[in-house]
């Protein structure tokens, strides 16, 4: 039998599911890079700053600053329907509805460009984590409201595709966090319940996913878009990152 340690908290686990984007990677390094990407598309040159500063405000990022909104949709948000806010914000520019949805489609393709890889960097020892919870017999999810592909491809360049035992995504069709589903959802695949279950993540969306699905423990980490006052209100254990998470075995 094996006890997770979060920091000092120590939790009987069966399954521990991770948020991604601000978990397992830096939040800012991938997202931010995309958000200025989108908007730079979007509206280019300097005929376009009304508009750039709309399009921040209603995706949630602050360019200046670097970061993004904790509650807003850039942390939030599935990948889709971060395209239809940006249509949505050209749209109420002056676009027609049909433009506005092309050209933020063409703004969302363009930035897919920019390799993966160049925007991957991990927020811990992704792998040792990884490895020592399937040593112990701890099954790993990982729960995104990013798309599938770019997803499976993240777990590959970070080498644990192979010690990730279910895989919840954005546009699998399920209702994304804050709502409960994605994490039932990988419960009722490896058979496990979500009290036996600790749900790691960066943003309240993962840990109103975690208390609406009854999760175990609720665990915040601040290498995300949270920051610690909010987080603090809603997990049970608030840590510095993954790095905190350590794996011991009963004797």
């Amino acid at each position: 039998m094996a006890h997770v340690r979060f920091g000092r908290t120590s939790f009987d686990a069966d399954l521990v599911a991770f948020d991604k984007d601000g978990t397992l990677i830096e939040f800012d390094a991938m997202w931010g890079r995309l958000c200025v990407a989108w908007v730079q598309h979007l509206a280019p040159g300097t005929t376009g700053e009304g508009l750039a500063e709309d399009l921040y405000s209603a995706l949630g990022y602050n360019a200046a600053e670097g970061k993004a909104d904790p509650e807003g949709p850039l942390a939030i948000a599935t990948t889709g329907q971060l395209q239809t806010i940006a249509a949505v914000t050209l749209y109420r520019s002056g676009l027609s509805w049909t433009a506005a949805e092309d050209s933020a489609r063409r703004a969302f393709q363009a930035a897919a460009e920019i390799p993966l890889a160049d925007l991957i960097r991990p927020a811990g020892q992704v792998r040792r984590l990884f490895a020592e919870l399937q040593a112990a017999g701890v099954r790993v999810a990982v729960v995104t409201t990013d798309h599938r592909a770019e997803t499976e491809e993240t777990l590959r360049i970070l080498e644990v595709a192979h010690r990730v035992d279910h895989l919840v995504c954005g546009d699998d069709g399920i209702p994304a966090k804050p709502a409960p589903d994605m994490l039932l959802a990988a419960c009722e695949s490896l058979g496990l319940k979500p009290e036996r279950t600790a749900v790691v993540g960066d943003t309240m969306g993962d840990l109103l996913m975690a208390q609406r699905g009854g999760a175990g423990l609720r665990v915040a980490v601040l290498t995300g878009a949270g920051g610690s006052q909010q987080l603090a209100r809603h997990a049970d254990v608030l840590l510095a990152s993954i790095d905190d998470i350590t794996v011991a075995l009963d004797a």
